[in-house]
Parts: structure tokens; sequence; C-alpha cells
């Protein structure tokens, strides 16, 4: 009996099992909603599984599952991904819609999210599909045209430098106007964009007026940007994706210098007027320019540039239930810089991860380190030494009989500023190494279903080691007063952070949309430094290792400071029928970086909408598929400043001593004067936007014109010299910015097998000053680019934009007939009605226009009066347009990004087209090679500066607008082109999707611009000193080839 039993058991288990795994066909087919047509070619999967078909020519499909309740995915190019449960069906109809722009799409608004449908705010957003797609490093690079009133500018090519993002405008003056950073909650001031990996994005939301960003209060002034990070799955399956790529960087363009034969040429006239030696030095090296005209020219530009190798790689998981979700991902990124011995290394790990405990409670945090390296010179910058000005002007061929000269450098000679470009940029061991770490630990409950508390917990580091060592083969090592020359410095810096918010979120009666925020901050922010230096180290064998070796050490430095911030805000959003929208915000901060009194700042907004398509006179117009108008006002403010600016500084140092006892005892004394009524800085902001769609969203539109004051500005305010200072930071200024924002994303084709869509937007900003210091009209500024350049070059005035270029209207060169000669005291003078130049000129100086005396007309001499506005450094205009196409498996994207309207101040002109302005044996861009001679009375390049036939200097090095130039372009900035395999060929091995492509960055620039390139500024004093070109990295161009697989 027991045989028995067990023999029926097994027979049981047997067809329970068979019954588990039997397997049913599935036929169906696949639609179009929109008109009915049976779609070929569209991919069907059985959910959570590889296990997949593709629709035939008539649309049908057939396929098996092992389960009858199973779920279809069924998706196609120019669809929307639809999911299908089986419910035991084994026919089935599936019914897919084009993909129009969806206005369900949830943006990032500050503690929350809400659909674009309902937004009252103005807010852009980029999805992080789209800057994944870019082949750069770092997110911010694939930024620039991508978001109306975002402008993205870069300082300059340096590998991994972090680009210039500004919104709606600068607000400050002498401040920050980088935006607030909020990373899955955690708020950051100062973000190194390197420090999270594109492919880790989500989404990144810009909230852009006041409205959205009053939220964060005192640091949403210039903008507020949220990024979101991946996250895990919760449909219980897990996938593995990986992103790969390399390829290859390079330089462009080149400087065109003079030739060996110009060269040659210059230096004869040079040694003629300088004298019988120079002469007879001329003579025994050179011996005849005629003999270089053949001569190959030695380029230093391309041997101190390459092309340069980069990689970018990037590996993550996704999975989870529907308790449980993890996300985990580690990035790695090498680009070699396009200068020898420069580069940029950074490795990414990020892990997110949620966990509901119970029907109420969910935990869930966010960790991510960082490690960030960079190598090499710092080649840009206000710097004298520079590489790409020894790389133009080191001489382009060597003299027929050698003089010990190596490349035009005599090592004896300390008057030389030059030295060899290759053995600069070699020989210069410079190392940054930054190790981030950033987490996020949070908490959400649901007290009722309305209710929910969520308290977090945020604490990030940012160490920071810098080594630099000068060997003896460098400028600093062989010719500088330090001699070889090490320094070491370590930078801590670390945030500790917690946020509480309580949430009421309800609908009432079906019409009343309720959600009701309240929260509360704290921040606690330390930093501290240290630097050590010592020179004349005897030896280069041990770099930065023995530092010690050194016979004149520098005095250590250090530095520490703290600051604290407390926070209360809260939000209401209210919508009556979905129709009418009012949304406002109330924030309280308290800041100890404000002595006591000014610490609090308090910052509301408000803004309403109105759904306009809601109501049936607009819907019945049967022109619409959306129509909503928003305003909204609010203020915000700025904390930006040191944390002990509001307070006086106690210093001393080796020079504040004092005799005493016989001996030399250190003193102290104020290094800063105290501004106790030292307050937030705050910006008022107001904004009305449409939201326009047309044809079933096929057609979307955003305007958006905005006008922000920001008062009370932040301000380094000249001091009477009386006081011993001569600046100190003060609330005083206005600044202004108004503009427009229009935004157009269409679908313009979408079918079976083809889909082109479009998105553009366009920015015009005007930036204006209102007022400064008390009886105070304009701002001087001098970036301080080269030493021999002491006047003002910038202004910002008020009545105008901040930062204008300033200086000189040029007039051409003096010719013959604008003097009277006398042949007795061979002797030039001015005919009447000429001005001079404000110095001794002769035919061949450099002309400027007599434009104002002391009362206001010419007065026949060219001084300060004359000096105005000769360029305007910010744009008309920016913004980008993108097209996207697929066609079958295959895709492409096809970027373009432009600035229009904006000026350049080349100083590599000043500096590298001025005849005798930096050296006797310098070489110089081929324009010089035009210069004004008798025998050429050109109007444009001025004569030799020691023109000894005429016996006076000609004071070129004035600036003028002659050296201002157009910087509108037009970048190809991003082209990408990739092609998807068919699942039936990837489910065979395991594989999700394949997807080969070809990408690249900055492919050509259609520019007037004679630079390296338009996009450059490299002004030290930031607001004050834009739209500056001086031996700048230049940028580089990219391709790269990659896969992305998913298992």
């Amino acid at each position: 009996m027991g045989k028995i039993k067990n023999l029926l058991l097994i027979a049981v288990f047997i067809g329970t099992s068979l019954g588990a795994f039997a397997q049913t066909e599935i036929r169906g087919t696949v639609t179009s909603k929109s008109n009915g047509e049976t779609i070929p070619g569209a991919n069907v999967v059985v959910k959570g599984t590889t296990q997949g078909t593709i629709t035939g020519m008539d649309g049908r499909f057939t396929i098996t599952v092992n389960d009858k309740n199973a779920t279809l995915e069924c998706s196609f190019i120019g669809f929307k991904k639809v999911e299908l449960p089986l419910n035991g069906r084994t026919e089935v109809n599936i019914v897919i819609e084009p993909d129009v722009i969806s206005l369900q799409e949830v943006v990032a608004v500050g503690y929350s999210t809400v659909s674009k449908r309902d937004l009252t705010g103005s807010v852009g957003q980029v999805k992080g599909e789209v800057l994944a797609k870019s082949p750069v490093t770092n997110y911010d690079q694939a930024l620039a045209g991508r978001v109306a009133g975002v402008q993205v500018s870069a300082a300059d090519g340096t590998p991994g430098e972090g680009l210039n993002i500004v919104i709606r405008g600068g607000n400050s003056i002498t401040g920050d106007n980088s935006p607030l950073y909020v990373v899955d909650g955690i708020p950051i001031e100062d973000f190194d964009p390197g420090s999270i990996s594109s492919h880790d994005i989500e989404s990144f939301d810009v909230l852009k007026d006041a409205s959205a960003s009053a939220i964060y209060g005192s640091r949403g002034a210039n903008g507020v940007i949220i990024i979101t990070t991946k996250s895990g799955r919760n449909d219980g399956t897990t996938e593995i994706s990986l992103n790969s790529s390399i390829g290859s960087q390079w330089i462009d363009n080149r400087l065109d210098v003079m030739s060996p034969y110009d060269y040659v040429k210059y230096l004869q006239e040079v040694q003629t007027f300088r004298g019988d030696t120079y002469l007879e030095s001329f003579n025994t090296y050179w011996v005849d320019p005629e003999e270089y005209k053949n001569a190959q020219p030695i380029n230093w530009q391309d041997n101190i540039m390459r092309t340069a190798f980069i990689q970018n790689h990037n590996l993550s998981l996704s999975g989870g239930t529907n308790k449980s979700s993890i996300y985990l991902s580690v990035d790695y990124s090498d680009q070699a810089g396009t200068l020898i011995n420069t580069g940029y290394k950074k490795i990414n790990n990020n892990l997110k991860f949620t966990h509901r405990i119970n029907e109420k409670a969910q935990l869930g945090g966010y960790l991510n380190y960082s490690y960030i390296y960079r190598n090499g010179l710092n080649v840009s910058g206000n710097n004298r030494l520079s590489i790409i000005r020894d790389a133009i002007t080191f001489r382009p061929v060597r003299p027929l009989v050698d003089d010990g000269k190596e490349g035009g450098l005599d090592l004896e000679d300390p008057n030389d500023l030059r030295f060899d470009p290759v053995k600069t940029l070699s020989n210069t061991d410079r190392y940054q190494r930054q190790d981030v770490v950033r987490g996020s630990l949070f908490l959400n409950y649901n007290i009722t279903t309305a209710l929910k508390l969520k308290v977090s917990g945020n604490y990030q580091v940012n160490n920071q080691k810098e080594s630099v060592f000068y060997k003896k083969d460098t400028y600093q090592g062989t010719k500088g007063i330090d001699g070889v020359n090490g320094t070491l410095s370590d930078r801590h810096n670390q945030t500790l952070s917690t946020s509480n918010t309580l949430t009421y979120k309800k609908k009432f009666n079906k019409i009343h949309n309720l959600t009701a925020l309240v929260g509360t901050e704290a921040q606690i922010s330390s930093v501290d430094n240290f630097q050590a230096k010592n020179k004349k180290i005897p030896t280069d064998a041990f770099g930065t290792d023995k530092l010690e070796l050194g016979t004149e050490p520098e005095i250590p430095t250090s530095y520490a400071s703290e600051n604290k911030l407390v926070s209360f805000f809260g939000s209401v959003n209210y919508g009556y029928k979905d129709r009418y929208l009012l949304t406002m915000n109330y924030r309280a901060d308290g800041s100890s970086k404000f002595a006591k009194g000014n610490r609090w700042g308090y910052f509301p907004s408000a803004a309403l909408a109105w759904r306009l398509i809601e109501e049936q006179f607009i819907s019945n117009l049967n022109i619409f598929s959306n129509l909503k108008l928003r305003v909204g006002y609010g203020v915000t403010g700025n904390n930006r400043i040191n944390d002990s600016a509001a307070f006086s500084l106690i210093n001393y140092d080796e020079y504040s001593g004092y005799s005493f006892g016989n001996a030399y005892a250190l003193g102290t004394y104020y290094a800063s004067l105290a501004s106790a009524d030292l307050k937030w800085e705050t910006t008022a902001q107001s904004n009305l936007g449409i939201d326009l769609g047309f044809a079933d969203n096929r057609v979307v539109v955003t305007a958006d014109f905005y006008r922000k004051n920001t008062s009370d500005l932040l301000l380094n305010a000249d001091m009477a010299l009386s006081t011993g200072y001569s600046q100190v930071l003060q609330n005083v200024g206005e600044v202004r910015n108004e503009g427009l924002e229009l935004s157009l994303n269409t679908v313009n084709v979408s079918n079976k097998s083809f889909r082109w869509n479009t998105s553009f937007n366009i920015s015009f900003n005007k930036n204006k000053t209102i007022s400064l210091n008390s009886g105070q009209d304009a701002i001087y500024t001098n970036p301080d680019w080269y030493f021999k350049f002491t006047e003002y070059q910038y202004i910002t005035k008020v009545g105008e934009p901040v930062g204008m270029i300033y200086g000189l209207k040029r007039d051409g060169v003096y010719q013959f007939e604008d003097f009277n000669y006398d042949e007795e005291t061979d002797t030039y003078t001015l005919k009447e009605g000429i001005p001079d130049n404000g110095k001794t000129v002769a035919p061949g100086s450099v002309k400027f226009k007599d434009i104002s005396g002391l009362d206001g007309t010419p007065d026949g001499t060219i001084n300060e009066l004359d000096r105005v506005v000769i360029g305007n450094p910010h744009p008309k205009h920016f913004g980008g347009i993108t097209n996207n196409f697929w066609f079958k498996n295959f895709d492409l994207e096809v970027f373009f990004q432009w600035s229009y309207g904006n000026d350049i101040l080349n100083a590599n002109r000043v500096m590298f087209e001025n005849p005798g302005l930096i050296g006797p044996e310098y070489n110089m861009l081929a324009a010089a090679a035009d210069r004004w001679t008798p025998e050429n009375p050109t109007n444009e390049v001025q004569a030799y500066q020691y023109a000894g036939v005429y016996g006076f200097p000609q004071d070129g090095n004035l600036i003028s607008d002659y050296y201002v130039e157009d910087g509108s372009y037009l970048k190809l900035k991003t082209v990408t082109f990739g092609y998807t395999f068919n699942k039936s060929i990837l489910n065979k091995l395991g594989i999700k999707s394949c997807r080969l492509y070809v990408a690249g960055q900055n492919l050509y620039t259609w520019t007037k611009y004679s630079g390296y390139d338009p996009d450059v500024s490299v002004g030290k004093y930031g607001a004050l000193t834009p739209g500056l070109d001086y031996s700048a990295y230049p940028m580089s161009s990219t391709f790269m080839g990659g896969v992305e697989i998913k298992f």
C-alpha cells in the first residue's frame, strides 16, 4: 500500500511539473493607434526574459510563453513602449501609439517632482541619455546649447576643466555666478562635474526662475540644477549594462606665424636699427634672408600638440523587486591631453538603493566615490611664462651658422623669458588628486496615505592633494629666481547636512489637488588647507619626495574655516480642476557668514498658471493640444562669500615684526576690515511664460520672458586710500538681467520605418549695471595677463553691461603725408589737425582716434579721455538645435550650438602682432610680416618699435578696437550615428540589446575669429573680465567609437 501511495505522489508531482513547464503559443497582431495599420518589424518580448520575436510584414507575430499570465512588451521606433498582460489569452491585438512629446513627463522642482503639464515655473530638462550620447568625459561638456537660458562656456580646452554655467545672466559683479547643484537631494555649491558620470544621470533639471528656485532660498539666486541619478528596478528583473568607447582627440587649428624667410628678414631689420654690434651678430650667423626662402620651418605648435587617446567605460547593474531595488555602477575615463604631458583620469563608483521595510516605511541611500586625477602644467591663464606664447615666438628656423642658442634661446640671458616649450611641458611635474565621497541616507514614512515624512542625512568630503615640481629643464628651474623648486598642498573640504520634510498630498472632490510641504535643513561646512614650498633644490632626481633638500624654504601656510546654515521652508501647490494652478514657496535661512543682526534672510515666491486648453472656448477651436499661461515672482539670495568676510582678520608674517629687546619679534596686523553690516545679496525675479502644443503635441513651443534685479550686491567696493585698505566687501550696487527664451520641440515624421525629431532653443539676455558704490560710476579692471599692459582693459559702468572691453579707437597707421618733413633737421612734425597718439610719433606709428578732451570735444591728443567701450563680450543670443533621426535599426543625432554677437579681446594678437613689443628675436604672427615700412606703407600693422631711422618709439602696445574680434560662432557640436541589432539575433546569445555607434564632438566651427577657438575666456576676474583670449589651452575635437550592451 505504501508503494502505491509513493507512486501516486510521484505521478502527481510529474504531472504538476509538466503543467508548470508547458509552453503556450501566443499569436497576435501589432497595429498603430493613429491609423489602425499593422506594424511590421515591431519587437515583442516576454517581460523579464530575453525571449522575443519580431512582427512580420503583415504585423503578425507568434511567441511561446511558459506562463499564460505573462506580460508581453512591445516596442517600435517612433512609438511608445506598451505592456500587455495575457491573462490567459492566446490571441491578442497590441495597439501602440506614436511617441509624441509627452506632457506627463516628471521634472524635479526641489524636494518633490511635478509633471510638465502642472508646472507653474520655468524649468528646463535634459535627459541623461542625451548627455551620455556625447563623446565627452564630463557631462557639462555636452550641456551647451541644450537648455534655453543656460549659457555654458569654456575657459579653455584643459582636459577635465569645469565649464562656466550661468543661468539667465550673471547676477554678481565680483562674486560667483555659478548655480547651486542638488545631487540626489544633496545641495552642493562647489560641484566638480567629474565627480559624477553622465551614464549615471537619469535627469538634469534646471530651475531658472525664482518661483521654482526660491525653495532653496539663500543659495538659489543663480539658479538651481537638480541632478537625479539612476535608480534600481522594481519589476523583479536585473539588467546589466556596459557602455564602452575609445577614440582620439586633436587640435584642428594652428596660429599662422612668420615663415623662416619673413622671420630672418625681420631680424635683419631689428639688428640694423639696434646698432652695429647687433648687425655684426646677424651677419655672422644669419647671413642673408634670401637663403631662407625655401627653408623648412620648425613648427613649435606641432611639437607640443599631439593626437591624444581617450576612452570611457561604464558598467552598471540595476535590479530589484517591488520591495527592494539597487543600482550599482563603476565608470572609468582616461583623457590624454592634446598638449604633451597633460591629461585627466577619473573613476566613479555609484551605489543607490531602496528597501521597503513595511507598508509604511522605506529606507534608501546613495553613495558615490570619485577619484579624479589631473596632470600637466597649467597652460592657460594670465601668465607671461606661457607655453603657447613660447610655441609662437620661438624662432622657426636655425641660423646657417650655429650660434649656440637652442631654438632662439640663450640660456645665459636672464632677460629672455622664453624657454623650449617641449622641455617645459615634459619636465614640469604637476599632479592633482581629488577623492570625493558623497553619501545620503533617508527614511520615508507614510503617516497616512496623504501625509508622508522624509528624514535624511547627507555627507560630502572632498580631499585635494597637489604636487608641483619644476625640474632643471624648465624656465622656472633654469632661469627663474626659485631654481629647481617644488610645492605640496593639501586641501580638505567636508559638509554635513540634514533635511527633514513633511508632505501632505490629497485630491478633494475630484477637482481640488493640494500638495503642501514643510521642512527644515541644517548644514555645517568646513575647509582646511596647507601648503609648503622649497626652492633651490640641488637635484631634480627625487621630485617632491625630497623637498627638504632645498636651501630656501618658504614659510608654510595654512588656513581653516567653518560656516553653518540653518533653514526653515515650506511650499504649497494647489490645482483646481487641473485648470488653475498655484505654487507658493517660502524659506528662511540663517548663515554664520554674517554678523549677528544680519544672519537671517527671507525668500518668498509665488506662481500662477492657467491651463487654457481645459477651457471649452479654447478646446473648441481645435487649434491647440496644449495652451498654458504662467506668471511668477520670487526673491532668492546669495551668501557666496568667504566664511570670515564680514569680520576683521588678524594676520602676521615675516614682514610684520618689530624690534623688541634687541631681537626681532613678529607682530600682528589687521589684514582686512570688518563689514558688520554685511547681509544677503538678494535677487528679485519675475517671469511670464506660455506653453503651446499643436497637432497632438507633435509641436510644442515654450516661451519665457524674465526680469531679475540683484540688489545689495556683495561687492568688493573701493575705499579711500586714507583708510589703509584699497577695497572692502560691502552691500552696494545693483545689476539687472532681462531676456527672452524660446524653445521648440517637434516630431516631424513618425511612421513605421522612419522618425525625425527636432529640438531648438534660443536665448536673449541683456545685462545692465544699475548702480555701484556711492559716488562711483564705474569699475575699471586690468586682467593682468601681461606685465607691460598696465592700463585698464575692462570697464563696468553704470548704465552698461558688466565687464565691457575698454580702450582706444584705432585709426590705422601714421603715413608720410601726415607729417611735415624738415630736411635740415631730418625730423617729422605732425601736420595741424592731426592728433598725436599721446607719445612722440613718426611715420609707421600706430594712430588712434581723438574722441574727447577735457571739455568733451576732441583736443588733438590721445589720452585717457579718449578711451571708450570697444567691445561687448556678451552674446546677443545663443542656443542650439538638435535633429534626431531613426531609420529602422539606425539612429543619427546632429547637434549644432551657437553664440552670436559677442566680442573677444584677442590678446594673442596684441602680443604677437606688435613688432618689437616682446623681444628682438621673438617670432610673431604672420600678419606682422606685413608691417609698415617705407616700402610697404600699410595701414594695418605698425612699424617695428625700434625704428631708429626715425628715432621714435611706436607704442603699438595700447589696447584698441583693432584687437577686438567678433566671437560669434556656429559649432557642429555633436554627431552620433548608431546601429541597434535585431533582438531575434541577440536572444540566441542571451543579450537584451546591443548598439554600435560612432560619435564626434566639436567637429567643425564656423567663425570669423582668428584665434584657436572662439569659445574661450581666461580673464582672471570672472564677470569683470569676460571674453579674454591669451595663450589658452586650445579646444579639442573628438572622434570615438563604442558599444552599448544590455543583459
